[in-house]
């Protein structure tokens, strides 16, 4: 009888264990399950909102379709790195009147018992708006829509830590050089210390200034221009040849348009060029040199036709306007050159970094040597006023 007691025990337990094993294991696979939904869920969440914070700084940009196209890629490219077992769907929608970027993800994939628990498999949805409080100011352009248009060599640097750096097609930065900006974008490739990284394939950005009447007068106002010592000051018109400032000489430009027609202009030796609500303009066959130790102090047009401005080349100007020595500490204003390369070189020199805000929008943009061409965005009650698309402020946060 014993033994017969001894056997059924030992079938009850069985019996038992043949019971609660399934469910324990089901209760134990269920956990991992749920735990991997919660996961997956987090990491979705993290897609969408980085997604919708790039996109709403690209706002500040480019409000077409294109940039939501851009965030929806972004998102789901950070998906199939993520959940690479689910099955995501992503989109992305910019309101323009609120100033919203909204990206949103849901996510399927196959539970227990052909998906029977939970019935229909695991289903998974986020989203994620991010606001712009305001737009991201536009203070590097490079027109150019060919080639590399931005290219910092060496170990130089530009800085423009509050504003947008945009190239219409490659940006080409060498390993020992940086660019750092608050946004950087290009409608090619980007290369090399970029920081934030590029946005590339970018839409190009139009000249903003195309419809700015660039006239040159005619008649000349002077022709030639030496000056190797002592103060001189000059009278806003056409000057006509050369310009040469040698020794400790110093220019001072008076208030107005000065136009240079033809010509060099070169700063050497200690010289000094100054002017107060002035705009420089370059026309024809003209290079534009400082070097050595020669001092530069421009501040923009405070009024008129080239308010905001500072250096302008016309049209036919295809050259380059070199800036190598150390002391030309503030360019404040717009530097606008349509068809010449804005060169930036030196050694260990800053450029523009005493200007309250400093744009340029040229053909092309290259650095050299260790030179630091530093843009600053300080526009709120500046002297001279910023030329109408440019000069706001980006402020971009989820809303959710």
């Amino acid at each position: 009888m014993f033994r017969q007691f001894r056997s059924d025990s030992r079938g009850g337990f069985a019996l038992l264990f043949g019971i609660v094993a399934p469910a324990v294991l089901l209760l134990l696979c269920g956990s991992v399950e749920v735990a991997e939904v919660v996961k997956a869920k987090r990491e979705l969440q993290w897609n969408v909102d980085t997604a919708a914070l790039n996109g709403a700084r690209e706002m500040g940009t480019d409000l077409s379709s294109a940039t939501a196209a851009r965030a929806q890629s972004f998102a789901g490219s950070l998906a199939a790195r993520s959940t690479p077992r689910w099955t995501v769907t992503t989109a992305a929608q910019i309101d323009s009147a609120q100033g919203t970027m909204t990206v949103s993800q849901t996510a399927w994939r196959a539970s227990y018992f052909g998906s029977l628990l939970p019935p229909g498999g695991w289903h998974i949805g986020v989203s994620s708006t991010a606001v712009v409080n305001q737009r991201v100011p536009l203070c590097v352009l490079g027109l150019q829509s060919g080639g590399t248009n931005i290219a910092l060599h060496a170990s130089s640097t530009v800085t423009a830590g509050g504003c947008l750096v945009q190239s219409n097609n490659n940006i080409q930065v060498e390993s020992s050089a940086s660019l750092q900006a608050a946004a950087v974008r290009s409608v090619g490739a980007a290369k090399g210390p970029i920081a934030p990284p590029a946005i590339t394939d970018a839409p190009a950005i139009a000249d903003p200034f195309q419809s700015l009447d660039i006239a040159i007068p005619k008649t000349c106002t002077d022709h030639g221009i030496e000056v190797t010592e002592g103060t001189q000051s000059l009278n806003p018109g056409v000057h006509c040849g050369a310009v040469k400032l040698q020794g400790n000489a110093v220019l001072t430009l008076n208030p107005g348009e000065h136009y240079f027609v033809n010509g060099q202009f070169n700063l050497g030796g200690t010289s000094r060029i100054s002017g107060t609500d002035v705009v420089l303009i370059f026309k024809g066959n003209w290079q534009l040199k400082c070097a050595d130790s020669a001092y530069v102090s421009l501040m923009g047009r405070q009024s008129g036709p080239y308010a905001g401005f500072v250096l302008v080349t016309d049209r036919s100007f295809g050259g380059k306007l070199s800036i190598s020595t150390d002391h030309a500490r503030q360019l404040y204003g717009t530097i606008y050159l349509p068809n010449a390369t804005l060169d930036v070189t030196g050694t260990g020199n800053k450029v523009a970094d005493e200007s309250p805000w400093t744009v340029v929008v040229a053909k092309g943009l290259t650095t050299d040597g260790s030179a630091n061409l530093v843009i600053n965005s300080n526009y709120n009650g500046a002297s001279v006023p910023v030329p109408a698309g440019v000069g706001t402020s980006d402020m971009t946060h989820l809303s959710n």
